[in-house]
């Protein structure tokens, strides 16, 4: 199925770590009640937590 200029494409970037590119996808659910500001602050604490327990 071919796609039109009107469905957006998913967001991506890439990411080089030493000799391997990471390309790295986005999407997100438009049936959450979660805001992107919950999902980015669940990251930060389960890092902290996770940094903490070693």
């Amino acid at each position: 199925m071919a796609e039109t200029k009107n469905e957006q494409q998913p967001h991506s970037f890439k990411r080089k770590l030493g000799n391997t590119t990471y390309t790295v996808k986005v999407h997100f659910s438009k049936d959450t009640d979660k805001t992107f500001k919950d999902r980015v602050q669940k990251l930060i604490i389960n890092e902290c937590l996770e940094k903490n327990q070693k």
